[in-house]
C-alpha cells in the first residue's frame, strides 16, 4: 500500500472518541441504547408506522389489482389481511429491541453468529438501497409539485433526455433535489427522527385528505372503480386473494425486519404495541381507498386515468396556472415530501447505515452509512419501477420473499430456542457466545434458505411469464410470505432440535449500558447500571487503546496469581468480567425447545 493510499485511508476514518472503539465487534452504534434516548412514545411509534401509509407508494397501490384480476373493494380487503398478518409478525420481532434495547445487526448476531450475520446485515442493505432508490424517485416527484407551482416555465421545462430513458429532465431534477436536501437528515441521531415522522404524518393527512374531498365533490361521488367487478374467478380468484395479501406484508417487511431498530427507543411496550397495531390497522387501510377515490373520481371528471396523486397537480397547473392551484402544489408537494423522506430515511437510510456502521465502523458509521446508501441507490435505476403495476409489483413482493424467512428464523430463535434471554455484551465478543460454528449458525442460515429459494423463481416468473408454466411454483410465490415464513420457522426449530444449540450465558447479570430503570433491570436478573462501580464501567466499555497495562489477577487453588498482560483488548477483558458476574445466569445444558 503506497504512502498517498494510506494518508488517504486515514483521513477517511471516522473521528473517535475517549472511550469508543471502531472494531466491527463493538463501537458506539452498536450498542444499546441508552435511557435518556428511549423517548419514543405513543405517537412516535404511531407515526413511524403510519409514515409507511401516508406516501405516494400506499396511494397507488391499490392499482396492482388491475394485474391480478381483483376488484378495488376486493384489493382493500386483501390489504386489511395483510396488515393484520403484518401487525403479528411485527410485534413478535420487536422484542429483541424492547427486551434489550439492541438493532437489527446485533440481533443478526445473536441468531446467525458473529460471521454469519453478516448474510443478513448485507442482505438488509441491498434491500434498503433498492427501498431508497424506489422513494428516492417518488419523492423527487413531489419535489416538482413545489417547483411547479413557483415557476411557470419549469411547469413547462422540455425533456432534453433520449426518448429511450424512462423519464424526463424535469423528473431527473426533482429526483436529484430529494437526494440532496434527504441527505441533510442525516446529521441527526435516529431517535430524534421521530419529530419529521409526526409532522409529515400529520400534514400529509390533511393534504390527502383535502385532494379526496375536492374530487369527490367535483365529481359528485366516488365514481364507479368501487362498483366495477374483478376478472378473476374460481381458484384463480383465491390464488389471487393470496397473492395481494403477500403482496401487501412484502411492501411493509423492510418495515418489519427493522422493528428492533426502532422498537429499542420505545418509551415502553404499550406505546410500542398500541401505536403499531392502530398505525397497520387505520392509515395502511385508508390511503390505498384514498388512492381508488382519487383515480375512480379522476376519471368521471377527467376522463383520464390517474393513480399517483402528482399527477393530478400537474394536469391542474397545465389546465388552469392559478393562484389556487399553485398553493394546492405548494403545501401538497410539500407535504408529500416530507412525508417521503421521513420514510426513506427511517426504512432505508438509517437503517441500512446502522448495518454498514456494524460492518465497517473504521470508515462509516450511522450517518456516512446512510449517504453512502442513497449514493448507490442510483444505480437500481428505480424510474423503471413505475413503468406497469406488474413491475411495481415486482419489486413490492420481492422484498417479502427475501426478509420474510429472515424475520420467521429471528421469531423462532428468541421465542422458542433462547425465550426471550440474550447476553448483549457476549455480541460484541469474537470468540463468545454467538460464535458457533466458525462465527455462523449454520442452523439459521440453513433455514433461511430453504425459506427464500422456493420464492426466487417466481420473482423471475413475475417479470416474464413465458420463463415457465408451472402452476404449483406460481401459487408458492403468491403465497410466498405465509409458505417461506413457515418453512424458515419450523425448520429452524427442528434443527434446534436435532443438534441443539449450546446455551452458556442466558443473559448478563449488569447492566453495563445503562439501558434500564433500576426497576427493569432488577426485573431482568440485572444490576442497576446506578450500582456498578465507574472502574468497572471504565473496563467494560473502554475501547482497545484505553489501557496499555492491565493486571488480572487469577485465583489458583489457595494462592493468587499476579500476571500482567500487555495491551489487553478490552473485548477480552469484556470475556472475563461477563463470565464472572453470569455465573448464576450459566447453564451449562443445550435448549432445543
Amino acid at each position: 500500500m503506497t504512502t498517498l493510499t494510506k494518508r488517504i485511508l486515514k483521513v477517511l476514518e471516522v473521528p473517535v472518541g475517549d472511550r469508543e472503539t471502531i472494531s466491527f465487534l463493538k463501537n458506539p452504534d452498536l450498542q444499546p441504547i441508552k435511557l435518556k434516548n428511549q423517548t419514543w412514545g405513543f405517537w412516535s411509534n404511531f407515526s413511524y408506522w403510519s409514515v409507511v401509509s401516508f406516501s405516494v407508494v400506499s396511494w397507488i397501490s391499490a392499482s396492482s389489482a388491475l394485474s391480478v384480476g381483483l376488484s378495488y373493494g376486493e384489493t382493500i380487503g386483501t390489504f386489511i389481511i395483510g396488515d393484520v398478518v403484518a401487525i403479528i409478525f411485527t410485534l413478535a420481532n420487536s422484542y429483541p429491541g424492547l427486551d434489550w434495547k439492541v438493532g437489527y445487526t446485533i440481533n443478526q448476531r445473536f441468531v446467525f453468529g458473529i460471521y454469519g450475520s453478516w448474510f443478513g446485515i448485507l442482505i438488509r442493505v441491498l434491500m434498503s438501497i433498492v427501498n431508497y432508490g424506489s422513494n428516492a424517485w417518488l419523492g423527487g416527484l413531489c419535489i416538482n409539485m413545489i417547483l411547479d407551482s413557483w415557476s411557470h416555465h419549469y411547469l413547462h421545462l422540455p425533456n432534453t433526455l433520449s426518448k429511450h430513458v424512462a423519464m424526463t429532465t424535469k423528473e431527473l431534477i426533482g429526483f436529484i433535489l430529494f437526494h440532496v436536501i434527504t441527505a441533510f437528515c442525516y446529521l441527526m441521531r435516529p431517535y430524534h427522527m421521530n419529530y419529521i415522522l409526526i409532522i409529515s404524518c400529520t400534514a400529509t393527512c390533511f393534504s390527502m385528505l383535502g385532494m379526496v374531498i375536492y374530487l369527490t365533490h367535483q365529481a359528485g361521488g366516488v365514481g364507479d372503480y368501487f362498483t366495477a367487478k374483478g376478472t378473476a374467478t374460481g381458484s384463480t380468484k383465491a390464488w389471487a386473494w393470496v397473492y395481494m395479501i403477500s403482496y401487501w406484508f412484502g411492501a411493509v417487511s423492510p418495515a418489519a425486519c427493522n422493528q428492533s431498530d426502532y422498537s429499542r427507543f420505545g418509551s415502553s411496550q404499550t406505546a410500542i404495541w398500541l401505536g403499531t397495531i392502530l398505525a397497520l390497522l387505520i392509515p395502511t387501510t385508508i390511503v390505498p381507498v384514498f388512492g381508488v377515490i382519487g383515480a375512480s373520481a379522476g376519471m368521471k371528471l377527467y376522463n383520464i386515468e390517474m393513480w399517483q396523486p402528482m399527477d393530478f397537480f400537474t394536469y391542474w397547473l397545465k389546465g388552469n396556472y392559478s393562484s389556487g392551484a399553485r398553493a394546492a402544489s405548494f403545501f401538497c408537494g410539500v407535504s408529500f415530501s416530507m412525508s417521503q423522506m421521513a420514510y426513506t430515511i427511517s426504512n432505508a437510510g438509517f437503517a441500512s447505515g446502522m448495518d454498514l456502521a456494524g460492518l465497517l465502523p473504521k470508515y462509516l458509521n450511522i450517518k456516512r452509512g446512510a449517504i453512502l446508501t442513497a449514493m448507490v441507490s442510483v444505480a437500481v435505476q428505480p424510474w423503471n419501477f413505475y413503468n406497469s403495476s406488474s413491475v411495481f409489483l415486482t419489486v413490492m413482493s420481492s422484498f417479502g420473499v427475501v426478509m420474510t424467512p429472515i424475520i420467521a428464523v429471528m421469531i423462532c430463535d428468541n421465542f422458542l430456542i433462547r425465550k426471550r434471554n440474550y447476553s448483549v455484551s457476549e455480541a460484541f465478543v469474537l470468540k463468545g457466545e454467538y460464535y458457533f460454528n466458525k462465527g455462523a449458525n449454520w442452523r439459521a442460515m440453513v433455514a433461511w434458505v430453504c425459506g427464500m429459494a422456493p420464492g426466487l423463481p417466481g420473482i423471475a416468473w413475475q417479470v416474464n411469464n413465458n420463463y415457465f408454466h408451472n402452476k404449483g411454483i406460481v401459487n408458492f410465490y403468491y403465497g410466498d410470505s405465509f409458505f417461506s415464513f413457515a418453512i424458515s420457522f419450523f425448520l429452524y426449530w427442528f434443527l434446534c432440535i436435532v443438534v441443539p444449540v449450546k446455551v452458556n450465558i442466558l443473559h448478563d447479570d449488569k447492566d453495563y449500558y445503562g439501558a434500564f430503570t433500576d426497576e427493569v433491570a432488577r426485573s431482568k436478573g440485572l444490576i442497576p447500571f446506578s450500582e456498578i462501580s465507574e472502574e468497572e464501567l471504565n473496563i467494560h466499555q473502554s475501547g482497545e487503546e484505553a489501557m496499555d497495562e492491565v493486571k488480572l489477577t487469577i485465583t489458583t487453588g489457595t494462592e493468587d496469581e499476579k500476571i500482567t498482560k500487555k495491551t489487553v483488548n478490552a473485548d477480552s477483558i469484556s470475556i472475563s468480567t461477563t463470565t464472572e458476574h453470569s455465573s448464576r445466569c450459566k447453564s451449562s445444558t443445550d435448549i432445543p425447545n
